[in-house]
C-alpha cells in the first residue's frame, strides 16, 4: 500500500484541543517580553550601525554591504510586526495592533493591514488550491494550478519556472509594496491613511539620510541594495515552509491536521531560530499562531510526539534542503509544459 499523501490525513477538532490543551498546561502560552524587546533593541542597535555607516563613508562596496544588512534588518521589524499582528507579544490586543502598524509601516514602508487580510487567509487554509493566497503566484507546483492560468504563462513561463523563481525572489518586496499601495488605495479609511503616512515617512527618511551624506549613485545603489535584499531575505524565509509540499485540491475540505501536513519545519537551532524568527517551527506556529515565537521550540517536543502517536507525518528538514525540494517541485511540473 502507497503512503497516504499529506492532503489526505484528518482527525477530529478534539484532538487539536487536547493537543493545545496539552501545550497550554506546559505553559506555553506565556508572554516572553524580556525576549521581544531584547530583539526589537538588538533590531534598533544594528539600524543604528547602519546609519553611522552611511555618515562613516562614500565607499560603494561598503554601503551595498551596508544596504544588504539594512535589509536584513528590516526584515527583523517585520518579524517582530508578524508577531505582534498575530497577537503574541502583549496580552492586550489594541497594543498588539497598534505597534502591529507602526512596525510595518514604519519600520518596513509595508501595510500592515494588507498583510494581515492575506496572511490570515493564508492561515485558515495553507497550501489549499484557490483558497490559500499565497499559492496564487506566477509559479505553481501542481497541474491542477497551471491549467487553470494563462496561455501565456503556460507557453512562456511554465516551462522555465525552476530558473525564473529563483529571479523572482529579488522582486518581492517591491511586489508586496505596489500591493500594499494598490490595497490602501483600494480600501481607503483612516487607518488606511495613517498606514500610507507611515509608509511614506519610511522613504522619505530612507531617501533624504542616504542623500544628506552619500553621493546621488552611491545612495541610489545603497537604496536598491536595501530594497533588493529586503525582497530576497523575505523569500528565503517563507518559501521554505511550505513551497514544493503537498497541496489540498481546490473542491477538498480542509482538516485542522491539514496545518500539520501541508507544511515543513527548517531544524531549529539559535542561529536559525533568529534568522527565521521563528517561523523555522512553522508546523507549531500554524497550530498555535497566537504563541510567542520563543516558545515553538518546546511546543515542537509536543507536537511530535503527537504526531508520533496518531500515525501523522511530521516534515523536518535543513534550510538547504528545503531550497532543493522547491527547486524540484517547480522542475517537476515545468517538465509538463516543456514541449
Amino acid at each position: 500500500m502507497s503512503p497516504k499523501r499529506g492532503s489526505e490525513y484528518a482527525l477530529p477538532l478534539a484532538k487539536y484541543r487536547e493537543l493545545k490543551a496539552e501545550v497550554e498546561r506546559a505553559g506555553l502560552f506565556q508572554r516572553t517580553y524580556f525576549e521581544h524587546i531584547s530583539i526589537f533593541l538588538l533590531t534598533l542597535l544594528g539600524l543604528g550601525v547602519v546609519a553611522y555607516v552611511v555618515i562613516l563613508t562614500d565607499s560603494l562596496a561598503v554601503q551595498i554591504a551596508n544596504g544588504v544588512l539594512a535589509g536584513f534588518l528590516t526584515v527583523q521589524l517585520g518579524l517582530i510586526g508578524h508577531d505582534l499582528s498575530h497577537q503574541g507579544v502583549f496580552k492586550d490586543a489594541r497594543a498588539n495592533t497598534f505597534w502591529a502598524v507602526l512596525v510595518w509601516g514604519l519600520g518596513c514602508g509595508l501595510s500592515e493591514s494588507r498583510w494581515y487580510q492575506k496572511h490570515n487567509a493564508h492561515h485558515k487554509a495553507p497550501n489549499h488550491i484557490g483558497h490559500d493566497p499565497d499559492v496564487e503566484i506566477p509559479f505553481v507546483f501542481e497541474h491542477e494550478q497551471a491549467i487553470a492560468r494563462s496561455a501565456f504563462q503556460q507557453h512562456f513561463l511554465f516551462p522555465y519556472q525552476h530558473i525564473l523563481f529563483w529571479v523572482g525572489v529579488w522582486f518581492v518586496y517591491p511586489h508586496n509594496l505596489r500591493l500594499s499601495i494598490t490595497h490602501l488605495f483600494g480600501n481607503l479609511t483612516w487607518r488606511a491613511g495613517i498606514e500610507l503616512i507611515l509608509m511614506a515617512i519610511h522613504f522619505i527618511v530612507l531617501i533624504k539620510f542616504t542623500l544628506l551624506f552619500l553621493p546621488p549613485l552611491v545612495a541610489g545603489i545603497f537604496t536598491l541594495s536595501v530594497i533588493l535584499a529586503t525582497g530576497v531575505y523575505m523569500a528565503l524565509i517563507f518559501a521554505p515552509n511550505h513551497k514544493g509540499e503537498d497541496m489540498l485540491e481546490v473542491d477538498k475540505e480542509h482538516n485542522w491536521v491539514h496545518q500539520i501536513t501541508l507544511s515543513r519545519n527548517i531544524t531549529p537551532s539559535f542561529i536559525t531560530s533568529y534568522i527565521f524568527g521563528g517561523l523555522e517551527c512553522q508546523i507549531e506556529h500554524h497550530l498555535f499562531p497566537t504563541m510567542s515565537r520563543f516558545h515553538y521550540v518546546k511546543a515542537r517536543q509536543v507536537v511530535r510526539r503527537f504526531c508520533a502517536m496518531h500515525h501523522i507525518p511530521y516534515h523536518e528538514t535543513s534550510w538547504l534542503d528545503s531550497l532543493q525540494l522547491i527547486h524540484e517541485g517547480l522542475r517537476d511540473e515545468a517538465k509538463h509544459w516543456q514541449q
